[in-house]
């Protein structure tokens, strides 16, 4: 709402003249002496606050108090200018300053009070749609970025700039940690966008970039220092390396989200990147590193580009390639794959650097039920996999029958 427009409905409610008024230099000066001097010498209207008479309009006594300055702080929050006969309410303090004026005598304390009353709510509204538009402008920019993200993406342009002309370039660095947040429930709706910002930057503890790139699936954007103090034990985090960072950051981040929304989600992650330069291509490694854990990780939520290398390699082989080493190489050994306790008993084997010892314990059986099963796994394929070869040769093959058979 224009302010004319408001001092024409305060003119109307009030049945006074009231203006608007630009303050020039010596005026502000004035004003901003008054205020200042007001800070530590109010000077008190008086005790009539009764309505004045609607037949005449005399001088109100709570105005005329006679001091040395030329403008002065009412009790109501005014100013009284004498030299020019006129009460201030100022709307606008700083340069060069905006006032309503009203003749002295014209307005009563109450009718002062009433005005300002006005004037705090109409700023607390547009302070509210400030930031309501604010919020709305800033979502409406990380959809511009996803929308340059798809088409990069489509057209093969991993390594690509962030033009100029993107509002949201100002809020990303050169050294940023990517995240890409799935969720795959068909019958839970989707988290709305500002539910998940707020949700996210309570746990990251600062701002984020959240950048929706379908419907279910969304962009994470952190600066790397917002991680640090996410995991209590810093010691124990730093001898851990980044990995292992990266993933207890994760798993807290993975509880945050399934407690809020219920459904099937995943997330993946990879080291920091150039925001930059080379966003496209990061999140083109993100999405290869949700599909790859998803692929060979069948039980877990949560996967990391840096775990997954061998992988990686094994999933980059043409799938002619796969099904043929498959059948030559590796013809009747598949089979053990389909037996559950075998297989598992094999991933907790290869998990924990095949240490035997290691293996029973995390299995909850004896050593020598661990030795057995080893030993049948010799009879049926003529490989031990307590030899380096035979176990290398054991887990390509694991890893090529999860990629042919989950494809």
């Amino acid at each position: 709402m224009e302010m004319e427009h408001i001092v024409q409905q305060l003119e109307q409610t009030l049945g006074i003249s009231l203006r608007l008024k630009t303050l020039n230099e010596q005026e502000y000066g004035e004003l901003a002496k008054a205020l200042a001097a007001s800070q530590d010498d109010a000077v008190s209207i008086g005790g009539s606050q009764g309505k004045r008479s609607t037949q005449s309009k005399a001088k109100s006594p709570q105005f005329q108090h006679g001091q040395a300055r030329s403008m002065t702080l009412t009790a109501a929050g005014a100013y009284d200018n004498e030299a020019l006969g006129e009460i201030w309410i100022p709307i606008q303090m700083q340069k060069p300053g905006i006032v309503i004026a009203a003749a002295r005598g014209d307005l009563t304390v109450s009718e002062i009070r009433l005005i300002e009353l006005w004037l705090s709510t109409l700023r607390g509204a547009s302070s509210l749609n400030a930031k309501s538009g604010s919020k709305a402008e800033e979502e409406r920019s990380a959809q511009q970025l996803g929308a340059w993200l798809k088409e990069c993406l489509e057209a093969g342009e991993q390594v690509a700039e962030l033009p100029e002309e993107l509002p949201i370039r100002s809020s990303l660095s050169a050294d940023m940690v990517p995240f890409l947040l799935l969720n795959e429930s068909e019958h839970a709706p989707a988290p709305s966008y500002k539910a998940l910002q707020r949700l996210l930057r309570s746990y990251f503890d600062g701002d984020i970039v959240l950048v929706p790139l379908h419907e279910k699936e969304w962009l994470i954007l952190a600066e790397q220092q917002l991680l640090v103090g996410i995991v209590d034990d810093k010691e124990e985090l730093t001898a851990e390396g980044e990995q292992d960072s990266l993933a207890l950051f994760c798993m807290g981040l993975y509880e945050l989200i399934s407690t809020e929304w219920v459904g099937d989600f995943h997330i993946s992650a990879i080291p920091s990147v150039n925001a930059l330069h080379a966003l496209p291509q990061a999140v083109n490694m993100l999405r290869e590193t949700m599909t790859i854990g998803r692929t060979f990780q069948v039980k877990e939520h949560i996967h990391l580009s840096t775990g997954l290398h061998l992988e990686r390699l094994v999933y980059s082989i043409p799938e002619y390639q796969r099904n043929l080493f498959l059948r030559e190489y590796a013809a009747g050994h598949t089979d053990l794959f389909e037996d559950s306790e075998t297989l598992s008993t094999l991933e907790s084997f290869f998990e924990l650097d095949c240490n035997v010892s290691e293996t029973a314990k995390h299995l909850y059986i004896h050593r020598n039920t661990l030795l057995y099963r080893l030993d049948k796994i010799k009879q049926e394929t003529g490989l031990d996999v307590r030899s380096f070869s035979d176990a290398v040769l054991v887990k390509i093959t694991l890893l090529l029958y999860k990629v042919t058979k989950r494809k």
